[in-house]
């Protein structure tokens, strides 16, 4: 399986100037969020060489337009592709995504799109005192599962947890924001000790993580904690 890195906004100035957000294909055919930039995210498409008429599926964790934005020049070039998006998300982003000519697959529980690959169905997290929805991609691999997430509002523990409760697995990988941006070195060290506790053995924090959390799992996973650059590739 393979899974490559096609946008990615982590750095201060980079929310500054809303080159934000996050976009993950996996195995050519999958689309994992849109990333916020739709001029980025198209030009970062043509830059890898991406063949858009092989994306069968586009996957979206949560509402938010860093996540999304991207879906308009793909669905200009793919009308009527599958848009899998939480249940609970709000209308008008349904509405928007089906305007671009997207056809919304309501997700809450955990669904299979292929062989190895599945969703992790709704899980409720908070932003700004209200509930927000998000899903995670889960990759099945021969060393465990492989979580991506988009933001992890509901706390990337939380959504560990809950995908080894309901898969009756353990994750060998978690990969993508962790929303610790804001977070103290305190708060970050028990994430990052919590998820080594959980029998994560490979991290790769992206887009909403931080630069101090970066280190502290830097620190913590050693060579086991990866940072990708756009274009970039794994194996898994």
């Amino acid at each position: 399986m393979k899974l490559k890195l096609i946008a990615n906004g982590s750095s201060i100035w980079e929310r500054l100037m809303r080159r934000w957000g996050l976009a993950f294909l996996i195995d050519d055919d999958i689309l994992f969020d849109a990333f916020g930039d739709a001029r980025v995210f198209l030009e970062n498409l043509r830059r890898f060489k991406t063949d858009i008429s092989k994306i069968n599926h586009a996957v979206i964790s949560h509402e938010h337009w860093d996540h999304l934005e991207g879906l308009r020049p793909i669905l200009g070039q793919r009308p009527g592709l599958n848009i899998y998006l939480p249940n609970r998300a709000e209308a008008k982003v349904r509405n928007k995504i089906q305007s671009w000519g997207g056809n919304v697959c309501n997700v809450s529980d955990v669904l299979k799109i292929k062989d190895g690959i599945y969703l992790s169905g709704e899980i409720i997290g908070k932003y700004s005192n209200k509930n927000i929805s998000e899903q995670s991609l889960v990759l099945e691999t021969a060393k465990g599962l492989i979580v991506i997430a988009g933001c992890a509002h509901p706390g990337i523990v939380t959504i560990v947890d809950r995908v080894k409760q309901d898969f009756k697995k353990s994750v060998y990988g978690v990969i993508g924001g962790f929303h610790l941006k804001k977070s103290s070195s305190e708060d970050i060290n028990n994430v990052a000790k919590r998820l080594k506790d959980a029998g994560v053995k490979m991290v790769v924090p992206l887009h909403c993580t931080g630069a101090k959390a970066q280190e502290i799992f830097q620190q913590l996973f050693g060579e086991s904690c990866l940072v990708l650059r756009e274009g970039q590739e794994l194996i898994i």
